[in-house]
């Protein structure tokens, strides 16, 4: 078949969400895609008015109707569009109405879309026998579904994501004497910068060469500044905030810390790699399939403090050692995390799906 039309429910927009983003380059490719969400905006996102989508007429807003209401306009637009696949990307509020359009639209294909095994896994169980497949990036995603689906056989799909490896370029900065250790990411409980401030505080009493740096904001800003500013390393721990592009706090940076409590396959040490920082990063989630100890990082619990401070001050003395892992990471991200291999992947899966 022709490229699928496309219907994609989100719980509201935000700018540069990784979805979002995916879409915007398929419509390049020829695919026709619609958008409908629930909301404008989450209060701990920026929100993206999708102009190009709404230009063109395939932008549904969805905000302040009922759920009768939304049930017969989103049938409608099915109707007239002939859509081929519609795919649940975190819109909580339009669960319970995935069975009914399934039974009003035979055909339709339906695909539930999950980065995590926290998120909306119950919704999506609950409601499992209205998906064709559930679209995954990492395998340790797939095993998670496959292990708790009432399903004998399941139907997943694992689409693995990737960077524009362009864009996030090394930084040729002037080398200085301070090794630069940071954070960059959500401030939120599951990405855990509270474990990052306390491996910097454990850190810094052990070597005075050590400097770090934080990027990012969200819902645990106020509690993060808190605890920074009453923090024995306070004068050598920055807080930057908000940054307009990822690569502008990694560029700052020689070795990234992802102390996550728990993740899907994040795309932060995609981008950190093709920047040629390194990651030091919790084992949890997805994460192990995208580190590889010794070529792009190493996978370390943040709790692991002398474990990761025997390895930084290896690179304080031997920084030719840190020099060949940053060259490394971009080499592995260049052959293992380009976007353009992520959208023909996408690509190809939409147009499997919509034709099963």
């Amino acid at each position: 078949m022709n490229s699928p039309r496309i219907l994609a429910l989100l719980p509201f927009l935000v700018r540069g969400a990784r979805s979002i983003a995916i879409f915007r380059d398929l419509r390049e490719r020829g695919f026709e895609i619609t958008i409908a969400y629930c909301d404008a905006a989450s209060g701990a996102y920026t929100p993206d008015a999708l102009e190009d989508f709404a230009s063109t007429g395939h932008l549904l807003n969805l905000a302040g109707m009922d759920s009768a209401a939304r049930f017969h306009k989103v049938l409608e637009l099915l109707c007239d569009r002939k859509i081929d696949l519609l795919l649940q990307i975190g819109a909580a509020d339009l669960y319970h109405l995935l069975p009914y359009w399934k039974e009003r639209l035979p055909r339709l294909r339906i695909a539930d879309i999950l980065y995590n095994e926290i998120g909306h896994t119950l919704n999506h169980f609950i409601y499992e026998k209205c998906f064709d497949t559930v679209m995954v990036e990492s395998e340790f995603m797939a095993g998670f579904i496959r292990r708790f689906s009432r399903k004998n056989n399941p139907p997943v799909t694992v689409v693995r994501s990737g960077v524009n490896v362009e864009e996030f370029a090394p930084n040729n900065s002037p080398k200085s004497e301070l090794l630069k250790i940071g954070f960059v990411g959500r401030m939120s409980e599951e990405k855990n910068p509270i474990g990052f401030v306390e491996l910097a505080e454990e850190l810094g009493r052990r070597e005075p060469l050590y400097d770090f740096r934080m990027f990012g904001t969200g819902p645990d800003e106020a509690i993060v500044r808190a605890r920074i500013s009453n923090s024995a390393v306070a004068n050598r721990l920055k807080y930057h905030g908000f940054v307009e592009h990822v690569k502008d706090g990694l560029h700052q940076l020689d070795v990234l810390v992802l102390p996550s409590k728990f993740d899907g396959r994040p795309v932060l040490v995609m981008e950190a790699n093709a920047c040629g920082i390194p990651v030091i990063a919790a084992p949890v989630g997805g994460i192990p399939e995208l580190v590889i100890d010794g070529v792009n990082g190493f996978l370390i619990f943040p709790t692991a403090t002398e474990h990761i401070h025997a390895l930084l001050l290896s690179w304080l003395e031997q920084p030719h050692e840190l020099a060949a892992l940053k060259l490394a990471s971009r080499m592995h991200a260049l052959e293992h995390f380009d976007r353009e291999k992520m959208i023909a992947a996408y690509a190809a899966a939409f147009s499997d799906i919509a034709a099963s």
